[in-house]
């Protein structure tokens, strides 16, 4: 059902976005994101592009939709296990690391922008979005170190644990910003992102109870028609 709506509002905004409506303007924007993590503190870096449209409904004020893809990346998620087993004569001592490294997502969002007033530059916006988890990355390794009859040597293979069974498939969430014209069509955004859902609710890679995505983004966005 998720996967419906996502399609359906992806579908509704290209087919606006052909229209030639009065008031109808559409672009496309790119920027760095730096986000959150419970369990560190310390933030993630990422980015993120797409394209909008906006529709002036009021004198000032504008309807505008955007889909795009962002991508989460700098995790400091880590798991480890230790293993040792064998006899006198033959000790295995096994090492398994497993490192969540970035997350990747489609957004559609649907808000609501006006200028601070008819004649400045500045203008604020706020909106909802729904994010769709499309792809991750991961490293792992599991080293094992073996005395066997006075004789050590070692072994490295990949696991290939279940990641995506760690993962939320989707996201949901709020976003607030400003924005300032740099030039006609084009404009500075910064902008404040904040997730209602647990992103990691697996146990393996966070003892954090909720993993929500907290993320700070600016970038440029350039109207083309």
């Amino acid at each position: 059902m998720k996967n419906i709506l996502f399609l359906f509002m992806t579908i509704t905004f290209w087919s606006v976005s052909t229209a030639n409506g009065q008031g109808f303007r559409a672009g496309v924007n790119a920027g760095y994101l730096m986000h959150l993590q419970p369990e560190t503190g310390g933030p993630g870096v990422g980015v993120e592009v797409g394209a909008w449209g906006s529709w002036a409904l009021t004198a000032h004020g504008q309807l505008q939709f955007s889909v795009g893809h962002r991508r989460l990346g700098g995790f400091s998620r880590l798991h480890l296990e230790t293993r040792v087993s064998g006899t006198v004569t033959d000790i295995r001592r096994t090492v398994s690391a497993i490192q969540l490294t970035a997350l990747h997502f489609l957004d559609a969002e649907l808000g609501w922008a006006m200028p601070f007033n008819a004649e400045s530059p500045w203008s604020y916006y706020a909106g909802a979005y729904y994010a769709r988890l499309v792809d991750w990355q991961d490293f792992d390794r599991t080293i094992t170190s073996i005395e066997e009859s006075g004789r050590r040597f070692g072994e490295v293979s990949d696991p290939n644990w279940p990641v995506r069974d760690e993962l939320r498939s989707d996201d949901f969430g709020l976003r607030l910003g400003i924005s300032y014209q740099i030039l006609e069509g084009l404009s500075g955004r910064l902008d404040i992102r904040r997730g209602l859902t647990d992103l990691v609710p697996g146990a393996r890679f966070t003892d954090s109870p909720k993993d929500h995505l907290t993320a700070f983004s600016i970038g440029l966005s350039a109207r083309l028609f």
